[in-house]
């Protein structure tokens, strides 16, 4: 008694843990890129895997077991869990170990029939203060002359 409901706590709050893991890296796709979805690949290989232990536990065993021997039915069956787990969590490694890109900031489309931004932002024109001396015409063309 006491084994099986060990058992299905465990199972729920791996669950639990690992459906956590998927919504996380699917929300920090934007900020992390490729590593996010190596993440996520990982948390669903080893929801997966969970999801086959749980079968493994209360339906492959009962059945198989006594069909091709209880030796062989661990055998396979754990082999099969060693590669959800193992590739599950090797994929979760290399997520975390991934570049990641710098964040780019948003540049608007530049090109013919767009207008060319500068890239820092334009200020108004702004008149210097102080007094400025209108222009002088040429020598011999001034308003003295007659």
């Amino acid at each position: 008694m006491i084994s099986t409901i060990s058992n299905i706590l465990t199972f729920a709050v791996m669950g639990i843990l690992f459906l956590f893991g998927i919504v996380v890296t699917a929300m920090a796709r934007r900020n992390h890129g490729s590593a996010a979805m190596i993440g996520m690949a990982g948390c669903i290989l080893l929801l997966l895997g969970l999801v086959f232990n749980i079968v493994r536990s209360y339906v492959i065993f009962p059945q198989m077991g006594a069909s091709l021997g209880f030796e062989t039915t661990v055998s396979v069956t754990n082999l099969i869990s060693l590669l959800f787990d193992g590739t599950g969590t090797a994929l979760l490694i290399w997520a975390v170990v991934a570049r990641r890109n710098p964040r780019q900031p948003a540049q608007p489309p530049q090109g013919p029939g767009w207008p060319q931004q500068p890239p820092y932002p334009q200020q108004p024109y702004q008149q210097q203060p102080g007094w400025q001396n209108p222009q002088q015409p040429p020598y011999g063309q001034g308003q003295g002359q007659s």
